[in-house]
């Protein structure tokens, strides 16, 4: 009779299965035999305690197991994940390529006199990885059955990506991975690994050294680069903050990998990593508000040329629920779709046929019927200042920052019945002071009462106050200098062509006094003063026909150091003295009375 020798997984083979195995479970699982629901056996991953130094697949340290389902009451409690035990007396099949779960082409099966014992002398590590270097899969063109380890600095993703595809509701996380060759790779987590990607975001505040172990992933070819994902069993992702020590016995191969990635990676790649994870981070970026766009009042948006960004300050003072906070979006390029069965094909030879179905949607930018669909956020908000309130349209990431949470799980928390309600999570946000920066599309242009599109936003009070104090310099020295045009001549006035002007506006402006006529012809000067008594100047920051209409007729001035006016005045209104002044930028300036180049 045969005996049993000690030995490794190495030594199986279909002809030598009298190895007494020490090992340690690193998985186990309930699983369906494909084609027959009703009959469940125990899957397991095995590793022995031979350690590899050198990559090599032919060099097996581990080995997929199977208990069948009437004999899973009998080993159920002596089989349990991170156990090491000894196994001896099993039967050793063949496993093919398309059931591979590790390289090892051999399923060990336990039978109803398989011995296990307990084994307190194991010296293998816990989790037993065998991390496989990038290289080794992104230069395939050809993707490989089984299952491997992979470790990498997280180096940019994407946002979570919450669709439905065929009435099934589900996550996608793209991430960018680097390992210690500085080869870089895609990696994909699915369902609930996208979601403990996204929550671990939330909770590090260290955005540039995140490390991720993804244990037991698949290869994927995903636009003809090979990459990798989450397995659809026994995959685990494990995710560190790199600056911090890595202290547990069973992650010392981690450390090592942390210790030489803080060795190599330069402090600029790190900042550049940061910004290429968190879109948050860019939303709170000083520069971006006080370098990038002129600061203005609510007021005098209107007066911005169409696609130019603006940046105020303001209080979010209401939600427009009627607008709805959610819609449902094409999954590719998140814009809304419709149903495919209101889409009529025009160049159909039959007249009015449907592109789709009723239960289909349609992208009316990617022009096909989706494939996948995606709760998208869309918010809109009034926000008001000093100077009066707004309308502002909110987009996916900014409310997903102030939700903290994706469009799918409210909906899916709240249901989506009532299109009015808005959730708390989001009413949250009345009341509160932000940085906006703004600009306005063609598409609102055209709609009743505008609605400005938000670029970024920020209630850093930092910036808040930076914003403030930037506007109160420029304000610094006294009463600001404007440039006055005179509607007559149609030329900056010269007495106060002075240097020290801060804002002026395009003389261009002034061509909008042609929407005052009744017909299409241009309105000579004559004409452009009908309904205006006297000769009028008016400041180049207002030139607008709104404006226009509201400027006074002026009474005599020719010197312009006057006194200040009462504290409480109309927008233009004659102090004690005779002398008018206009309100411009909430402050009060002298109106001139005549023009010198006409006059």
């Amino acid at each position: 009779m045969a005996q049993f020798v000690n030995g490794y997984i190495k030594d199986l083979s279909a002809v030598k299965d009298n190895v007494k195995l020490r090992v340690r479970v690193l998985r186990a699982w309930m699983q369906p035999v494909y084609g027959k629901p009703h009959v469940i056996n125990m899957e397991l991953i095995l590793a022995d305690e031979q350690a590899i130094t050198n990559f090599c697949f032919k060099q097996n340290k581990r080995i997929q197991g199977q208990i069948r389902m009437k004999q899973v009451d009998t080993f159920k409690h002596q089989i349990e994940e991170g156990k090491a035990v000894t196994i001896s007396r099993y039967v050793l099949g063949e496993i093919q390529p398309r059931y591979r779960m590790v390289k090892n082409g051999l399923r060990l099966s336990f039978l109803a006199n398989t011995i296990v014992e307990k084994c307190n002398d194991f010296t293998g590590s816990m989790h037993c990885f065998d991390f496989r270097p990038f290289k080794t899969i992104t230069n395939l063109q050809v993707e490989e059955d089984g299952q491997f380890d992979v470790i990498g600095r997280v180096i940019a993703c994407d946002d979570l990506d919450c669709y439905d595809k065929n009435g099934k509701a589900g996550k996608k996380k793209p991430i960018t991975l680097i390992d210690a060759e500085n080869i870089e790779m895609r990696c994909t987590l699915w369902g609930a690994f996208a979601q403990q990607f996204s929550d671990f975001l939330q909770k590090c505040d260290d955005h540039s050294n995140i490390i991720a172990v993804l244990n037991l992933a698949m290869m994927k070819m995903w636009d003809s680069k090979m990459g990798v994902q989450n397995g659809y069993n026994a995959t685990r992702l494990f995710l560190f903050n790199g600056k911090d020590e890595i202290t547990a016995s069973e992650f010392k191969d981690v450390e090592e990998f942390r210790q030489g990635m803080l060795a190599t990676k330069v402090d600029e790649m790190s900042e550049n990593t940061a910004n290429r994870i968190s879109t948050a981070s860019r939303n709170s970026t000083k520069e971006d508000f006080t370098t990038s766009a002129t600061m203005r009042h609510i007021v005098e948006l209107l007066d911005v040329p169409q696609g130019n960004p603006s940046v105020i300050v303001g209080t979010v003072c209401a939600i427009n629920e009627e607008e709805g906070w959610w819609y449902l979006g094409c999954g590719k390029c998140k814009k809304k779709v419709v149903k495919a069965s209101d889409i009529v094909d025009v160049e159909s030879e039959t007249p009015g046929k449907q592109v789709g179905g009723p239960t289909e949607w349609y992208c009316t930018k990617c022009l096909v019927v989706v494939q996948s669909l995606k709760s998208v956020f869309r918010l809109q908000v009034r926000v008001q200042d000093a100077t009066g309130t707004c309308s502002l349209s909110l987009f996916n990431d900014e409310v997903q920052a102030i939700a903290d949470r994706s469009a799918y799980q409210l909906c899916d928390k709240y249901g989506k019945t009532d299109s009015e309600f808005v959730p708390p999570e989001i009413t949250k946000i009345v009341g509160t002071k932000f940085a906006f920066k703004v600009f306005m599309d063609k598409f609102n242009a055209t709609k009743l009462l505008p609605v400005f599109n938000v670029l970024r936003m920020s209630a850093d009070p930092a910036i808040i106050e930076s914003l403030h104090a930037a506007e109160n310099t420029s304000q610094a020295g006294g009463q600001r200098s404007y440039k006055w045009l005179c509607t007559s001549c149609l030329t900056i006035c010269k007495f106060c062509s002075s240097s020290n002007v801060t804002i002026v506006t395009y003389a261009t402006k002034i061509l909008e006094l042609e929407s005052q006529t009744d017909d299409n012809t241009t309105p000579t000067n004559a004409d452009k003063s009908d309904g205006i008594s006297g000769l009028t100047v008016i400041p180049m920051a207002y030139t607008s026909t709104r404006h226009l209409h509201n400027t006074h007729s002026l009474t005599n001035l020719h010197n312009m150091e006057v006194d200040k006016p009462p504290e409480r005045l109309d927008e233009s209104q004659e102090n004690t003295n005779g002398v008018r002044y206009t309100m411009a930028l909430h402050k009060w300036i002298p109106e001139p009375t005549q023009c010198l180049n006409c006059s």
